[in-house]
């Protein structure tokens, strides 16, 4: 079988992996969902030119709703119009799924990054839990430093993982001066007006911005096809 136009797929949350085994990949799917598990579509532009749904059995995974989710990064590998087929068709986004050897084999130590994930944001630690985020579609996928998920989960985050303080505001000029401190482990790359502010883990950086509210690009965030999230930085004082 082609599973290039076909495509490879993982199921999740199954009861009898071994039950599932058909050569049909309808009956295939059927015998997913009676266990009451979830379907995520791989890497969907692996080994081709576009990462179009393909027609035939593909085209009908899709269009008979069997798909719960896609893995829109592969390894390092983005594939972005992927981001838009999640938003549009209300499927989950996660990344390194399809991984067919341990990552700590690919992943070393002297890496500037970790190795690709997927955040799940479940309310608990608990699989059902877990998959209560999948089906609500909670999940943010995470490659090289770059964020690839839905706006508001994006914008949740970033807010999240960083602390905003105005040192000072001189309301003749419009400005204000604002430290902004990150408490994660990842690297944020803002944008605003012409200039980049990168902070990097549990460091601070101070600017000074023009407007009332502070609004940046996300540079290394990606919510629809090649698209940086703007975001309103929430003040913390």
């Amino acid at each position: 079988r082609n599973t290039q136009n076909i495509g490879e797929f993982n199921a999740l949350f199954l009861t009898d992996i071994n039950a599932v085994c058909h050569p049909d990949l309808f009956e295939s799917f059927k015998r997913v969902k009676q266990q009451g598990g979830l379907i995520m579509h791989n890497h969907p532009g692996y080994t081709r030119k576009t990462t179009d749904i393909a027609a035939g059995e593909q085209a009908r995974a899709y269009e008979e709703g069997w798909i719960d989710g896609v893995e829109i990064v592969n390894s390092t590998t983005l594939f972005p119009q992927t981001i838009r087929r999640c938003i549009e068709r209300g499927l989950f986004m996660a990344a390194n799924t399809d991984a067919h050897k341990p990552t700590s084999n690919v992943w070393s130590a002297d890496r500037d990054f970790f190795r690709t994930m997927t955040f799940i944001l479940a309310k608990e630690c608990t699989e059902k839990a877990i998959r209560e985020a999948l089906e609500k579609r909670r999940t943010i996928a995470y490659s090289g430093d770059q964020l690839m998920g839905e706006e508001q989960l994006l914008s949740d985050f970033f807010n999240a993982a960083i602390e905003c303080q105005v040192l000072h505001k001189d309301k003749s000029k419009g400005v204000m001066k604002l430290r902004l401190h990150n408490a994660s482990s990842i690297t944020f790359r803002l944008a605003h007006n012409g200039a980049i502010y990168e902070i990097e883990p549990f460091k601070s950086v101070n600017l000074t911005y023009k407007g009332a509210t502070p609004k940046f690009t996300i540079e290394n965030m990606w919510h629809i096809d090649y698209q940086h999230p703007t975001i309103v930085v929430e003040i913390d004082n």
